[in-house]
Parts: structure tokens; C-alpha cells; sequence
């Protein structure tokens, strides 16, 4: 993707079922549970609400109500737009935003999709937004994806880090740079408010859609009016040009019960105006289509003429009829849908908790065929959405049958207490996937394999050890270690290892008696208490929602995890394996060192290869890496 780098872009800144479980639990502990939701619902509005101050200051140029939900320190990178990163006062943030976004005639953010995770003190937040900038009847649009932290002071949440990945942008991208001009010569475009006889046609186009009346939307039109589209995907139209073709497009949306949140912005051209406007709306086949947009609409003559409408393409993809997202991941470097394979929602029980998991079947599916067939699991605190569809889509292409699941607690699935990282579940979790996958009309139970990538592949040992109906353990970008190891890495966090497991037991017995489980953040930047915290984006993948981060992730950590994840032994287990063994890896990745140690110790067949071009989270996530991987582990099952 080609990205704007100018001097303006280093100002740019901001533009940048709880489970029904088997034992019983008491009304008090019921009562506790609830509350802590309660609580965490008041945190999670009161983070949104800065979010909402944070966007809506900027577009309005409301610099005191942004600094107000600011910490003292913020840690912002917005190299993807060819700025800088580095801790700053809000002060200095504020220097940069005001010396550019005042020079465009208007800024509209659609912030959308957010997902907010709340532990303690400490939240994260990952949106989707869409930035217009209008200036001289000309815009630049940019299409991003903000990771962001939050930090709680004398009882107010005040943003802590801003980070931004671009995805897309449209327009004319010297606009920044006139926009700059603007603010050095002191010709600061007044905020204008909507003219009442453009505002009237575009609120007639609204009550149209809303009312599903194609005649009065029509009317709304010009003959020969034009909608663009610049970020629409590439199986859906960028461009429409006239009555009739607008007609036949807006005939089938007039099937749809739709409802828009709008909100409408003048500009120095009296005929032309923004609206930011979100939709709910029901497809006829009862689906719900719920998108996030910027509009830009031109009226002469008491008809739209020209609409420019930005919208969020992945929102298009999962929600329209007809259409497909174009991976089964969260991220590009899985199987295309185009490729003919197939995914289906599944669900099946462990230990009386139900499971919800994703099965690919391949392209060319033949329901009078066998195929070879494998269980794919992904690092601690993952969901199935990321790198296990990414692993299982792949997979699928080439032939095979795969299986992603949520662990119990996570995701999808049932379970309580939640995000609880116990291998004892886990592995029994996978045992149960064997249990459902074998039983499938066209698996070939001899050909089953299971497929562990990073964390999970301790667990997948222990399940390959204890259940020989998985016939080959395969292992990527393994994170393999024991106590010893697991000692070495933990002891330079706070308290150190000794600490944790006692954190972990006080949490475990606070559980028992009150029904509530304390919780520190999965990632984290800047938490040092967070499950995994190693500045300069290490973990970046789990925090950005360009990578994985999102609403399917829940970036919390249970504290009870503590103990059995610092006490397990992923390692020795190898010696108990007698089923073939391969694995991919990278002298660059994860605890190298604990999958020599425990290559060393399996006593069967087994192979390895070495991926140095690829670090840890490459292998999770990044098509080359991901490709790579995959061509050595077919190759090896199909030999």
C-alpha cells in the first residue's frame, strides 16, 4: 500500500454468555459476578466516552476538552503515516495536531468497531476510523486502525498511548500540505454550519432510505448523479453514474429495514456538505448490516449531483448478501474464499462446556471422499479467528480438514471464570476436538493431525502423548518451556516468579468466595503487571487491529493463570511421544532453545526446519511467513 510521506504527515497525529457450569454457584457469588460486570460496563462507557471527547474535540477544534482526556505522558507512533513515535506531553501532541487539521476547511472521524478491554486500573481499546478532510471542494480520506491504551488517575480514565496503522486512503493527498499552508499563513478556514437548503435534500435522501421508498429517493437525485465509492472492495462497485443505474442498485436496499445516526457539517461551499452517519440495518434475509460511514454530497438545483461515500470495506464484506470476506482470518494471509474453501460454525462439548469452532472443508469438497484432517490451536490467550484460521484456511487449501476452536472461556465458547490460560483445560479441550473431528463422515481417522502453533503446542504435545488418534504432531513457532525456563523468563517481572504464583493462589481463592476473578491486561506496552509486556510493539500483534486485535479478542488475563502456566512442562513431555513429530521454527522466535531441548528428547520419527528469515510473530501472521510454514508442513504430511 502506498503511503503518503510529507512534512504534514509528521503533524498529522490524531489522523491517524457466561457458561452454565456443572457445579452450582451460590445467589452470593451470582450476585458478585453481576456486579463486576456492572462494574466493568461503567468502565467501559467511561473509556468510550473519552474516546467520543478525544475525536469529537479534534473535529471541532476543541483542543482543551482533547487535552483533558490525556495523561500527563502519551506514547503516540503514527509512522504508518510517515510520523514519529516516542513519549510526549500532551502539550507537544497537541502543538503538532493544531499546526495542520485547523488549515482543512473541515475533519470528520468515524470512529467505529471499538473493542474495549478493562482490567484493574488499565484498558485497552482498538478502533476502526474514517478520517476525511475537506478542503477547496477537494478531500482526503484515510482509512485506519487505532491501538490505544488508558491508564485510571484520581478516578478519570485518561488516554495513555495512541498507535496508528493505516490501511487504506483515497483522495487527493497534497491536501495535508495545503491544509499546513493554511495554518503558517494564518488563513484558518472558519467552521461553517450547513446550509438549510442543502441539509433538506440530504435529510429527504435519508428519510427515503429509511422509509424504504425508491420514488423519493430518486427524487433526491440528479439525472445524472454519481456515487463514489473509493473504498469499496473489489467484487463490489467503486462508482455509479446516473438515474437508472442508481435505481437498479437502490431497488434491492429498498428491501432492507435501515435506520441512520447522522450528524451533519457545513463547509465554505454552501451546495456541498459532510454527514457522518452510522446504520443500522436488516437485510431481507434478516442479517444485520451495521456500517460506519463519512458521506460527502453536492446539491444543485435542490438535487444530489455528486455523493462521495466512504465506508468501512470489512464491515461490507461480513454483512452484505452476496458477498465474502476475503480471507477466513482476521488478517490477509490466510486462504482467499475465492479459493473454494469452505468454513462452516460448529460446536461441540468438553466437559460438559460447549465449544464453538470454525471446520474448513477443502475446495472441490466431495462428500463421498475421505480426507486427511487436522486440529489447529494457537498461542496463550488467542481466539480461533486469529492465527488458527489463518493456519487451518491454508491448510484446507491443500486438501486437508481442519478444525479451530476457542478454547473454554475464550471467545466464543462457554465457560467461567473467563481468559483462564490452564493447560489441564486446554488439553482437554483438544482431546474433545479429536472427539468431535474423528467422528466426521469424511475424515480419515488414520490421517489426523495436530497442529500447535506457539503456546498451544505444549498443550498439543501433551494431548498427542495421551491420545494416539492423532497419528502426527505438528508444531509451529513452538513456545516450549518448563519451570526452569519459565523462572529464568518471569523473574525480572515485578515481584518475579514467586510473586505471580502468589498473586495467582489469592486470585484462585478469591474466586471461590466471592464469584470474582481479578484480571491484568493480556498485552500491554506500557503495564508492566500485563501477561505479556515487552515494549516497542513486541506484542504488537495481539494489540493492533491491523493484526489481531479486536472485538473477537479479549486482551484481559486471568491472574489464577499465573500458576499453571508458570508450573507447566511443555518440554519433557517429548519423551512420551511416539507418534512422528514435525516442526517449524525460527532460531528468532519463541524459547528456541525449548524446542531443541525437546526435539531432543523424542524417540520416534521427527524432523525439523529452521525459518531464520522469520520471527515470532511473522510466523503468526504475515502471508509470506504463514506460506512458508504451510509448504513445509504439507509437504511433510503428504510425503
Amino acid at each position: 500500500m502506498k503511503k503518503v510521506i510529507t512534512t504534514a504527515t509528521i503533524a498529522l497525529g490524531l489522523i491517524a454468555c457466561i457458561n452454565e457450569t456443572k457445579k452450582e454457584v451460590s445467589t452470593e457469588n451470582e450476585t458478585a459476578m453481576t456486579t463486576t460486570q456492572t462494574a466493568t460496563t461503567i468502565e467501559t462507557s467511561q473509556i468510550d466516552a473519552v474516546i467520543k471527547t478525544l475525536f469529537n474535540g479534534v473535529d471541532q477544534r476543541d483542543w482543551e476538552a482533547v487535552k483533558r482526556t490525556m495523561a500527563d505522558s502519551v506514547y503516540t507512533d503514527y509512522t504508518a503515516l510517515g510520523g514519529d513515535s516516542g513519549f510526549k506531553t500532551p502539550d507537544e501532541i497537541l502543538t503538532g495536531w493544531k499546526a495542520l487539521l485547523p488549515g482543512f476547511e473541515r475533519t470528520v472521524h468515524q470512529v467505529h468497531n471499538k473493542a474495549i478491554w478493562v482490567a484493574g486500573n488499565r484498558a485497552t481499546a482498538t478502533m476502526d476510523a474514517i478520517a476525511t478532510h475537506f478542503l477547496n471542494n477537494d478531500q482526503w480520506t484515510v482509512f485506519v486502525g487505532y491501538d490505544t491504551e488508558y491508564v485510571k488517575e484520581n478516578d478519570a480514565w485518561k488516554i495513555a498511548r495512541i498507535d496508528l496503522s493505516l490501511y487504506d486512503q483515497n483522495g487527493n493527498t497534497a491536501l495535508p500540505l495545503e491544509a499546513l499552508k493554511n495554518v503558517e499563513n494564518n488563513q484558518i478556514p472558519e467552521l461553517k454550519s450547513a446550509s438549510n437548503a442543502t441539509q433538506t435534500v440530504v435529510e429527504a435522501f435519508f428519510s427515503a432510505l429509511e422509509n424504504q421508498n425508491l420514488e423519493d429517493l430518486l427524487a433526491t437525485l440528479d439525472s445524472n448523479v454519481v456515487q463514489k465509492m473509493p473504498l469499496a472492495p473489489t467484487n463490489f462497485p467503486k462508482e455509479l453514474v446516473g438515474i437508472e443505474v442508481m435505481k437498479k442498485q437502490y431497488t434491492g436496499v429498498m428491501d432492507y429495514t435501515q435506520s441512520y445516526q447522522r450528524e451533519v457539517f457545513g463547509t465554505t461551499d454552501p451546495n456541498t456538505v459532510l454527514v457522518k452517519f452510522e446504520g443500522t440495518i436488516t437485510t431481507s434475509e434478516g442479517k444485520p448490516y451495521n456500517n460506519a460511514y463519512v458521506g460527502i454530497y453536492t446539491v444543485k438545483d435542490g438535487k444530489i449531483t455528486v455523493f462521495v461515500e466512504q465506508f468501512n470495506p470489512n464491515i461490507l464484506l461480513n454483512g452484505w448478501p452476496g458477498l465474502q470476506p476475503e480471507t477466513y482470518s482476521v488478517h490477509a494471509a490466510g486462504a482467499r474464499t475465492d479459493s473454494g474453501v469452505i468454513r462452516e460454525e460448529v460446536a461441540f462439548s468438553s466437559n460438559g462446556v460447549l465449544l464453538k469452532g470454525h471446520l474448513f472443508l477443502p475446495p472441490n469438497f466431495d462428500a463421498a471422499k475421505k480426507y486427511p484432517a487436522a486440529i489447529v490451536t494457537g498461542s496463550w490467550t488467542s481466539v480461533k479467528e486469529q492465527m488458527p484460521d489463518e493456519y487451518a484456511s491454508v491448510m484446507a487449501k491443500d486438501g486437508f480438514i481442519t478444525l479451530t476452536f476457542d478454547f473454554t472461556g475464550f471467545g466464543e465458547s462457554e465457560g467461567q471464570p473467563r481468559q483462564v490460560e490452564d493447560y489441564n483445560l486446554k488439553i482437554e479441550d483438544i482431546k474433545a476436538a479429536v472427539d468431535y473431528l474423528i467422528q466426521h463422515d469424511n475424515v480419515d481417522g488414520e490421517n489426523l493431525s495436530g497442529l500447535g502453533v506457539c503456546a498451544s503446542s505444549g498443550y498439543m504435545a501433551h494431548a498427542t502423548a495421551q491420545d494416539k488418534r492423532i497419528k502426527t504432531l505438528v508444531l509451529v513457532a513452538p513456545w516450549l518451556h518448563n519451570p526452569e525456563i519459565a523462572k529464568m523468563i518471569y523473574d525480572s517481572r515485578p515481584g518475579g516468579t514467586a510473586g505471580l504464583l502468589q498473586a495467582a493462589k489469592e486470585a484462585k481463592v478469591n474466586y471461590a468466595e466471592t464469584g470474582q476473578m481479578a484480571y491484568v491486561l493480556a498485552a500491554s506496552e506500557l503495564d508492566p503487571l500485563s501477561a505479556m509486556y515487552v515494549p516497542q510493539n513486541a506484542f504488537d500483534y495481539y494489540l493492533n487491529p491491523s493484526k489481531a486485535a479486536g472485538p473477537k479478542y479479549d486482551n484481559r488475563f486471568a491472574i489464577s493463570s499465573w500458576e499453571p502456566w508458570l508450573t507447566f512442562d511443555g518440554i519433557s513431555v517429548g519423551k512420551d511421544i511416539v507418534q512422528p513429530v514435525f516442526i517449524v521454527h525460527s532460531e528468532s522466535g519463541a524459547v528456541p532453545q525449548g524446542t531443541k531441548d525437546f526435539y531432543g528428547l523424542l524417540p520416534g520419527e521427527k524432523d525439523i526446519k529452521w525459518l531464520n528469515d522469520y520471527n515470532q510473530q511473522q510466523l503468526y501472521f504475515e502471508a509470506d511467513a504463514v506460506n512458508a510454514a504451510m509448504g513445509e508442513v504439507v509437504a511433510y504430511l503428504k510425503k
